[in-house]
């Protein structure tokens, strides 16, 4: 991919997402548990890509799980913004000026620890230097967007809990897999009739080992 088509590419998405006008007001905080993450579009190597980091496999609850940096809301952070822009900078290290905020997305609730994530969409620049937290981050990565819009990469899982079996969305790229909340956020980018992917229907496969 040329520098230019991954330009033109994070334009498109940069247009369609601030053109939602989701979360235009701060949500209210009725919940207990809330929290907020950023999806961050970049461009590495020529390749438009979104920003992602895995949870470490050995505590917390999502482990080695591939999520958006991001986290609960404090009683000191003024909004749910504030919060994906505090938790990027304390996860990665990103610092609030390198980030150029687009829009939100609508809400989706977490299946294990019933949280309700806020995502918030945005660039980061491409020469931000990134140091993740090793309390939190076991690996960072960048996905091209072709992994989220390629009937190719696309999974299902099976998550079987509580004698309910239900089927995940889920995206595969170079042995990584993407799945749970963090999927769905990316279905509400590129799955829809606006978003630059492969419309053609394909075979959904299941995923196993998860």
């Amino acid at each position: 991919m040329s520098s230019n088509r991954a330009r033109q590419l994070i334009e498109t998405y940069e247009a369609m997402l601030r053109s939602r006008h989701v979360n235009a007001e701060e949500p209210s905080f009725t919940r207990a548990r809330s929290a907020a993450v950023f999806v961050l579009f970049t461009i590495r190597n020529e390749r438009a890509e979104v920003l992602l980091m895995r949870r470490p496999r050995e505590r917390g609850s999502h482990r080695g799980e591939w999520a958006f940096p991001g986290g609960v809301r404090e009683a000191h952070d003024g909004g749910l913004l504030q919060t994906a822009f505090r938790e990027t900078e304390e996860e990665m290290g990103i610092p609030v000026d390198a980030i150029e905020y687009w829009g939100g997305l609508e809400p989706v609730t977490t299946v294990g620890t019933r949280f309700q994530v806020w995502p918030f969409t945005g660039w980061v620049d491409p020469a931000a230097k990134i140091y993740p937290s090793a309390d939190e981050v076991e690996e960072v990565a960048t996905f091209p967007l072709e992994t989220f819009t390629s009937i190719a990469t696309r999974r299902s899982i099976q998550l079987r809990r509580d004698g309910t079996v239900r089927d995940l969305r889920a995206y595969a790229h170079n042995g990584m897999v993407v799945w749970g909340a963090t999927a769905r956020i990316l279905s509400q980018i590129f799955d829809t009739p606006e978003s630059t992917g492969d419309q053609e229907a394909g075979e959904i496969s299941e995923v196993a080992g998860l």
